[in-house]
């Protein structure tokens, strides 16, 4: 319980970010699988596979709930005032990550080269998708407008077939599309009980983008990985690997909106430099926190894992000597 809890509360602090998704700190955990068939079997006819399936994932969901407040609490004044601090760090996160899924799939990649053409298929969709990057301003917390409805519908929908695979951060796809700043300023909202109308009304169509993502993007994935194992992992590749050309062009701006409403400068953020010295400027401690994070995760995992490896020894010991 504890430990399918913390799985959740990791997930949850990846997904709320840009940069490595919930499903990449999966992969990194070891519970992916398990994650994505709990996913599939709940929506089954199979009571017996349902039920496990339920409990499994309302562990899950505790752990998320926790991280996701802590996150919410935390992520808004963060990024107001140190927003390539954080993105240095996101980038840490994501450049971390990879070689953790290369050691954890290394049998699935090896010796099939020729799909190394879905490394690049991946890189460019998250590098077109970052190129087309809108300077729509929207605000949830005043409420929605005309075809914004349709517009968060859709990004709610990319964002959390994000999510799920491991590679690119839904975050990261909302912080593209814009939708990002403003979906932490309701949340943020939300978390200290201030709700109205309008939010909820604006909230809904990503919320219904939300569970019609998951509807399709589950059983996709699910297909994908039982199919060509190795192509979807080279995919996934390509993707985290130019998130993080994503995070660096198109670090999040404060709501505009909002700010202009309350009579404060609004300045455009510019994209991340490595030339050190200026306000946008690259941040290494920040990135080596990051990075330090995942190397953390994956180190908690490997003990777990022994630990889980020694009980089972010393039960088939104690069996044997019965």
């Amino acid at each position: 319980m504890i430990i399918t809890a913390l799985h959740g509360l990791a997930m949850a602090i990846a997904d709320a970010v840009p940069g490595v998704s919930g499903g990449t700190i999966g992969f990194i955990l070891g519970f992916y699988e398990r994650f994505i068939t709990s996913l599939h079997n709940l929506l089954s006819r199979d009571k017996s596979k349902r039920i496990p399936a339920v409990k499994y994932l309302l562990k899950l969901l505790a752990g998320w709930v926790v991280g996701f407040v802590v996150s919410m609490l935390l992520l808004k004044k963060l990024f107001e005032a140190h927003v390539y601090v954080m993105c240095s760090a996101f980038i840490g996160l994501t450049l971390a990550a990879i070689p953790f899924i290369i050691i954890a799939e290394k049998d699935t990649l090896k010796g099939k080269y020729q799909n190394l053409v879905w490394a690049f298929n991946g890189a460019a969709l998250v590098i077109l998708i970052t190129m087309l990057k809108t300077n729509i301003n929207i605000s949830f917390v005043d409420g929605l407008h005309g075809w914004e409805y349709l517009y968060v519908f859709i990004t709610g929908f990319i964002s959390i077939s994000a999510m799920i695979l491991p590679g690119l951060s839904g975050s990261t796809v909302m912080l593209i599309m814009g939708v990002y700043i403003p979906a932490i300023a309701a949340a943020h909202e939300a978390v200290h009980l201030h709700i109205t109308w309008k939010m909820i009304i604006g909230l809904l169509p990503m919320g219904i983008g939300l569970i019609t993502g998951i509807l399709i993007s589950v059983k996709g994935i699910k297909v994908a990985l039982e199919k060509d194992r190795s192509a979807t992992i080279y995919c996934v590749l390509g993707m985290t690997l130019a998130s993080v050309y994503a995070i660096i062009m198109a670090p999040p701006s404060v709501d505009a909106k909002a700010s202009a409403e309350a009579g404060e400068v609004v300045t455009k953020h510019l994209p991340m430099t490595f030339l050190q010295g200026r306000e946008n400027s690259f941040n290494v401690l920040a990135f080596l926190i990051g990075a330090a994070l995942i190397i953390g995760l994956e180190i908690m995992r490997l003990k777990l894992k022994k630990k889980k490896n020694n009980a089972a020894a010393a039960s088939e010991q104690a069996e044997d000597g019965n």
